[in-house]
């Protein structure tokens, strides 16, 4: 991140850290506001084991999809559950330029998934295609990815995974077209493949929807000799 997009963020934070991510009511802190708060569907057990899906019941198990068809990730963590409060923020930060809120959202992942980073050893953001970066400006996985390497002191390797085939958008898709859309879509840069090989990676995204995209993508790291891949992401949709 350059001293420019610092101070940008800077700035950004003097102006908004004081409205509710959500709902943009004033607040003492950057962060929600009470209602906000008590009304985002926070992700804990009991959850499968694998993809994180959260269950009804108190059972320690692997859900009915990862049992079918097992996923290339070791296992996935996610902070909150996407619905229409927190699907409020998740589109402020991903398509309205709300850059100054990559902090606070990065410590929930933290805070949530403290043991996954705990026993990784270097931090991968899921990439964008050059024209949707070009288009946003900026890769939100990035931005929440070097904010975790910071509280953590992983190695941070953004370079590593590539966008290698332009796909559909994801939106709207059924599960079985997502996984068909990203097929090949991603790919490694070979000047940085020693950075993963026979290391714990950890993947970070910002919505798990179906796991398409975060599955592909640990395929590839897989294939190119990753020890093992554990995904965190800031939303999970239950379908």
């Amino acid at each position: 991140m350059n001293m420019d997009k610092i101070n940008i963020d800077f700035f950004k934070n003097l102006l908004f850290s004081s409205k509710c991510a959500c709902c943009n009511r004033l607040v003492d802190n950057q962060g929600l506001c009470a209602d906000c708060w008590s009304k985002i569907n926070w992700i804990s057990e009991p959850k499968c084991r694998i993809c994180g899906a959260p269950f009804v019941f108190e059972v320690d198990q692997i859900c009915a999809a990862c049992l079918a068809n097992k996923p290339y990730f070791d296992k996935a963590v996610s902070v909150f559950v996407y619905n229409e409060r927190s699907k409020s923020m998740i589109l402020k930060f991903k398509h309205q330029d709300a850059t100054y809120m990559y902090e606070y959202l990065a410590n929930l992942m933290y805070k949530t998934a403290v043991n996954e980073i705990s026993q990784s050893d270097v931090i991968v953001p899921v990439p964008v295609s050059f024209i949707k970066r070009l288009k946003r400006k900026y890769n939100q996985s990035e931005l929440l990815a070097c904010e975790l390497r910071r509280l953590s002191n992983i190695a941070y390797e953004p370079r590593v995974l590539k966008k290698i085939k332009q796909t559909m958008p994801q939106e709207g898709l059924s599960g079985k077209a997502r996984r068909k859309n990203v097929i090949g879509s991603f790919g490694i840069d070979k000047k940085f493949e020693n950075s993963i090989a026979d290391k714990n990676v950890l993947l970070i995204d910002d919505v798990f929807t179906t796991g398409a995209t975060v599955n592909e993508c640990a395929k590839v790291l897989k294939e190119h000799k990753a020890k093992t891949v554990k995904v965190i992401t800031l939303a999970r949709v239950i379908l």
